[in-house]
């Protein structure tokens, strides 16, 4: 492999690998920001300047054009120093052998790539691990916030019930102990082996694409999480309301298929003194135009009681038995080259909704007619004339790939699985904005670089067991170090266990509902018992813990709109706020609730537990015991209806104190 400088410009420095068979790739180096750098590599030296968040960017009439820092390139005996103007990290550039390395202003090496390969459809890069580093990221994993020694494909899927290597949301982006993140910014498919193969390497392999990738180093976790915040947007906040309980039911059961269904659930939740804010009207045929008087009379009898409620969709799909009363045209949506417009969805799929490819006809998001139709017809009729806030939005991993698939842009299908779901959301979201006066909301299920700009996003499917409260709570928190403030999850699980014997429903269902509490809002959804199902005593846990959500919502609040102008996650792992202690790094079931208060909840059969308080004085939120951390509490006592909360004394939120306040008022019944 040679080695060739092309240029070195003040904003550009380029060089050309070329291989013994005389294939070459050239590749270019920028800074758009202080500790940011960005390498992209092209056949023919012309760069494509719109990667993943620059064609979102360009797609909802953002500013799309990077400004560049000059940059400052020295000799040295084996290559090449380059700085740019503004900050103290250095780029190392070494011809023979390659390497390029990223050192502080120390001049310790935060990051190092050592390799690079390629051929016609695909390249790799290849780079260093420390013995002691962690990786995170990668989006929405259910196996752990720690990625090192594993290997994932970046390509959302529908696995039901799984929890390992799959994800609704999974994001090119991993944050690294040593300092350092790495983002590819493409919607193509691509592999990421984090240590799995060499555990001393992570490499990074893009198929049909070309390298387009960026370095962040900063001194800490939330600087890096910033910089990618503002690369690939802030998610916007949601409102306020959406910080409250839902009500769900499985599509299946019809429960919330007609207003008297939905009544009768209303009547129960009243009963039992349980609060709620939002239903979902899962079951109910959103786009069956016949149903809409009694649509718009059940909404307008929750509104008035100040209630919201959603409807469910699959993502832009419109079944064709509703095509003539919504004025549908064939050039509205997805074709075949033979000019089909039902297409079979993506190949990997759930086996348990689907054991075969479906067949789905998908609203053509490349052509303005169809969105203008989509929008402002369609839509319009659900929010502004019927009042719905907003849609559940199911199944955004299952536009194809085919090859033949024509899009109305002439634009290649590669790409368009991660991407779809991303545009369709954040398209949904602004139109909620627009058209309800209080705001609306996504619950969605699906997407990849980007997904933060339409909360809500949520976990997808679990069974009610213990093992996947630890999924959920892995989840939440990979999606906070990949960029995704909020992610919301079906409270305890959706669907009955499998292994009763060893997942007693009311255990799982009152440690769900406990970790529920604590976090950005709460949602009961499936076929699993109703939280007022239960006998009196699990009731009367919901009922406390459901008060104690509210009591939260106005530092929810407040911490979610901290989320939202620094990109660091409402559930936050705790590296995030005590990166220096190394002993927090490995620990996945504690986390911090903004900056407040460390949750520690129990994700297994047991009433006591081992908790890690990091420095600093924490007090047990219903206990007012005081301990100085850092410290272990063995053995601590955590009986079925408490979960171990700690409020920092060190917090800056101006409404916690109130906050316990109202919450020690509240009492079991």
């Amino acid at each position: 492999m040679e080695v060739i400088i092309n240029k070195r410009d003040p904003y550009n420095f380029e060089w050309e690998i070329s291989k013994e068979d005389g294939m070459s790739l050239h590749f270019r180096l920028t800074s758009p920001k202080a500790n940011v750098w960005r390498i992209q590599s092209s056949f023919n030296n012309e760069f494509d300047e719109c990667g993943a968040v620059q064609l979102l960017r360009k797609e909802f009439n953002e500013p799309v054009a990077e400004d560049l820092l000059p940059l400052e390139v020295k000799d040295f005996s084996s290559g090449l120093q380059i700085k740019n103007s503004v900050s103290d990290i250095s780029i190392r550039f070494e011809l023979s052998p390659f390497r390029i390395s990223i050192l502080d202003k120390e001049g310790n090496v935060r990051c190092v790539i050592d390799d690079v390969s390629f051929d016609r459809d695909s390249i790799t890069i290849t780079g260093t691990l420390k013995d002691e580093e962690f990786v995170y990221g990668l989006g929405q994993r259910f196996n752990g916030a720690n990625q090192r020694g594993k290997a994932i494909h970046i390509w959302s899927e529908d696995r039901w019930c799984q929890t390992e290597g799959n994800s609704y949301v999974p994001i090119p982006f991993f944050l690294s102990t040593e300092g350092y993140g790495v983002f590819v910014n493409r919607y193509e498919l691509s592999f990421f082996d984090l240590g799995k193969e060499k555990s001393d390497k992570w490499k990074i392999t893009l198929k049909d694409s070309p390298l387009d990738l960026y370095l962040f180093t900063e001194d800490s976790p939330k600087e890096i999480l910033k910089d990618y915040a503002e690369l690939s947007e802030f998610s916007p906040m949601p409102p306020e309301w959406s910080f409250g309980i839902f009500v769900s039911r499985h599509l299946r059961l019809k429960e919330f298929a007609t207003p008297n269904g939905i009544r009768e659930m209303v009547k129960r939740m009243e009963e039992n003194d349980l609060p709620w804010t939002v239903v979902i009207v899962e079951g109910w045929d959103t786009y069956d135009t016949s149903t809409y008087r009694d649509l718009k009379e059940i909404v307008d009898e929750l509104h008035q009681k100040g209630k919201k409620v959603l409807v469910y969709e699959r993502c832009g799909r419109l079944d064709r038995r509703y095509w003539e009363e919504h004025r549908a045209k064939d050039e509205f949506f997805v074709r075949d080259k033979n000019g089909n417009t039902l297409i079979e969805e993506a190949p990997l799929f759930n086996p348990v909704d689907a054991p075969n490819r479906k067949m789905s006809c998908f609203l053509d998001i490349t052509n303005p007619e169809a969105l203008d139709w989509w929008q402002n017809f369609v839509w319009k009729r659900l929010l502004v004339d019927i009042g719905i806030d907003g849609a559940k939005i199911d199944f955004g991993e299952e536009f194809p790939e085919d090859e033949n698939i024509v899009l109305f842009s002439g634009r290649s299908v590669k790409g368009m699985h991660q991407y779809y779901p991303v545009k369709y959301g954040t398209m949904m979201y602004r139109l909620y904005q627009k058209m309800r006066p209080e705001g609306g909301i996504c619950w969605a299920r699906g997407g990849g670089i980007g997904a933060q700009r339409y909360p809500y996003i949520w976990c997808g499917d679990q069974l009610r067991e213990f093992r996947f409260l630890k999924a959920i709570l892995s989840a939440i928190l990979s999606s906070g170090l990949s960029g995704i403030p909020f992610m919301c999850h079906d409270l305890a699980g959706y669907m009955p266990t499998r292994n009763p014997e060893l997942n007693d429903e009311k255990k799982v269902f009152i440690r769900g509902t406990e970790l529920a509490c604590f976090t950005v809002n709460m949602e009961t959804h499936g076929t699993v018992t109703r939280p007022y199902d239960f006998p009196p005593d699990v009731v009367s846990i919901y009922r406390f813990y459901s008060k104690v959500h509210y009591a939260l919502i106005p530092y929810l609040i407040e911490q979610a709109r901290i989320s939202c102008s620094t990109g660091v996650p409402l559930v936050r792992h705790l590296y995030l706020e005590f990166p220096k202690d190394k002993r927090v790094r490995e620990i996945e079931d504690e986390y911090m609730l903004g900056d407040g208060l460390l949750v520690a909840p129990v994700l297994e059969d047991a009433d006591r537990r081992d908790i890690y308080l990091p420095e600093g004085r924490w007090r047990d939120l219903w206990e007012d015991k005081e301990f100085a951390g850092p410290y272990v509490l063995s053995d601590y006592p955590a009986p079925l209806e408490k979960i171990p909360v700690f409020v920092s004394c060190y917090s800056r939120s101006e409404v916690l104190d109130k906050v316990i306040e109202e919450i020690k008022k509240i009492k079991l019944t």
